[in-house]
C-alpha cells in the first residue's frame, strides 16, 4: 500500500498465535502476544504505531480491551488505523461498538444504531 508521500506501508496483526497465523496466510505481518501480558502488548502496539511503517494494525478484542485508554492516545491521525477484530473464540462486539461511537462523534448521530 502506498502512502501520499510515496511510502509503502505494511499491515500488522497483533493477537493470539492462531489468529496471527490466519492473517499471516494473507501476507499480514504477525505479532503473537499473550493476553496475560497487556504491558507487553501495549509496547508492541506502540512500537508499531510510532514506526511509521504500518497503515493498518489489527488487534484482537481480548488484547485490545485492557488497552482502550492507551489506544485512544495512539490514534492521533489517519495512519495507522488501529482496527479491533475478533479472535478465534468469536466476537465480543468491541470493534463494532468502537466504530459506532467514532461515527457518532464524527457526524453527531448514531448512524449505525445501538445493537
Amino acid at each position: 500500500m502506498a502512502g501520499g508521500t510515496g511510502a509503502v506501508y505494511k499491515i500488522a496483526m497483533i493477537g493470539d498465535s492462531a489468529t496471527v497465523a490466519g492473517f499471516a496466510a494473507g501476507g499480514v505481518q504477525g505479532f503473537a502476544q499473550d493476553a496475560d501480558d497487556p504491558a507487553r502488548t501495549l509496547s508492541v502496539l506502540t512500537d508499531l504505531a510510532r514506526s511509521g511503517e504500518y497503515a493498518i494494525i489489527f488487534i484482537t478484542e481480548p488484547l485490545a480491551e485492557p488497552l482502550f485508554d492507551a489506544m485512544e492516545r495512539l490514534e492521533t491521525g489517519a495512519v495507522p488505523a488501529i482496527i479491533i477484530v475478533p479472535d478465534q473464540s468469536g466476537t465480543r462486539g468491541i470493534g463494532y461498538e468502537r466504530i459506532r461511537h467514532a461515527v457518532e462523534r464524527a457526524i453527531g448521530i448514531d448512524l449505525l444504531g445501538a445493537s
